[in-house]
């Protein structure tokens, strides 16, 4: 399936960047935001989806 993969700016929780990304699942497109951002905040989408975000409502990242 089709992702979109999206770093976030770990003070404001806004995009900074973008990139496609092809995964089989969620959970292996989750995984490789991971491995893509190990220490930075970022939002898998898949189209108007949003997956999952390692950022919460306040604007800081996610333990």
């Amino acid at each position: 399936m089709h992702y979109r993969l999206y770093a976030l700016n770990p003070n404001s929780g806004k995009i900074m960047q973008g990139s496609d990304l092809a995964a089989e699942s969620d959970a292996d497109a989750i995984a490789a935001g991971h491995s893509a951002h190990p220490s930075s905040p970022f939002e898998i989408w898949c189209r108007q989806r949003c997956v999952f975000t390692s950022m919460n409502r306040a604007g800081s990242a996610k333990g």
